[in-house]
């Protein structure tokens, strides 16, 4: 792919970006204003209430489990409006989403893709793997919340409309909804400039070494030896490497060699070694950029590696687990 792909590529995945992000804004601009929006959370209710977060917190796992692209616009949109008011609370709901987050890849990509290449039975089993590292990483946010955040909001708020910290809603009549719109529309797409500022040129660099094969190769080798250090199965290998960098290709070859006679079990868990050697390219490729352009140079970059080492540490306990049941179960 010569530069001028990679530029239209990277044009056109910018844009793409673009609009999800604007989406998430203007959502979380409006929903700020109505609580019947907000409202739609209403399944992680108990969640929110776990960690000890402010309500408005169920919309923001609701929108990472159906609309990811759009889910972190919509907690800065709650941060901006003070609905989530400080940076712990910010940090809490993040590392809680990690199961919300899991539902989506379940629905819209790793779903579809693991039941059609392992079968329903198979494909079921590695869903549920993959399931538990989000279930871990969100009970380690809720942990986080309960520890960290002083009184929970019922606390806090007392009277009148704790659960969203703004003023009870009147009645509206339609030229207050539109300007409602339009001042949505207006602060959402100045948000979005101050961020795609920071996140464009990143993402044009980003695309040139992704696409370089010759930087690619160097990283690919670099890996191997660090994922000998993993209880992966020297047949399998070639599936953790392929993991690192990319998922869809993984998964068809660990379906390969499953037919071909490799245990299940050691499949499933080069792919999960595969994905906690990615999070180390991940750190640089999409965690700092994205939360640093979206929250800020300090709260972007704590959101950054705390994320970082929650969904590590989720994948290690995850292989430990599998591990733990090839050798004493099997």
């Amino acid at each position: 792919m010569d530069l001028v792909e990679i530029s239209i590529a990277a044009a056109i995945f910018t844009l793409k970006l673009t609009l999800f992000i604007y989406i998430g804004l203007f959502v979380a601009n409006i929903a700020c204003k109505r609580e019947k929006i907000l409202r739609l959370g209403i399944i992680f209710n108990p969640l929110v209430r776990w960690g000890k977060l402010p309500e408005c917190c169920a919309f923001y796992f609701l929108m990472s489990m159906v609309n990811l692209s759009s889910a972190a616009p919509t907690l800065l949109g709650f941060y901006k409006k003070g609905l989530v008011s400080d940076d712990k609370q910010v940090i809490a709901a993040t590392i809680t989403a990690g199961l919300p987050i899991m539902f989506w890849y379940v629905l819209f990509f790793t779903g579809p893709i693991a039941i059609g290449l392992f079968g329903i039975i198979n494909g079921i089993l590695f869903l549920a793997v993959w399931c538990a590292i989000g279930l871990i990483e969100t009970m380690m946010g809720v942990i986080y919340g309960r520890t960290r955040l002083s009184k929970s909001l019922q606390e806090r708020y007392p009277e009148g409309n704790y659960r969203f910290n703004v003023p009870t809603p009147t009645s509206k009549n339609l030229e207050d909804f539109k300007q409602e719109l339009k001042d949505a529309s207006k602060d959402s797409f100045e948000t979005l400039v101050k961020i795609m500022k920071i996140l464009a040129p990143v993402i044009f660099i980003l695309y040139v070494i992704i696409n370089s094969e010759a930087v690619m190769s160097h990283v690919n080798e670099s890996l191997r030896p660090i994922a000998l250090i993993f209880p992966v199965e020297a047949e399998a290998l070639p599936i953790t490497i392929s993991s690192a960098f990319n998922l869809i290709v993984a998964l068809s070859l660990a379906q390969q060699l499953i037919m071909g006679g490799l245990p299940l079990i050691d499949a499933f868990m080069a792919i999960i070694v595969g994905m906690f050697l990615f999070n180390f390219f991940e750190l640089f490729h999409s965690l700092i950029p994205y939360n640093v352009a979206f929250f800020g140079r300090k709260l972007g970059l704590r959101l950054a590696w705390v994320l970082f080492l929650a969904i590590g540490a989720s994948e290690l306990a995850v292989i430990l687990i599998l591990w733990s049941i090839k050798v004493f179960m099997m």
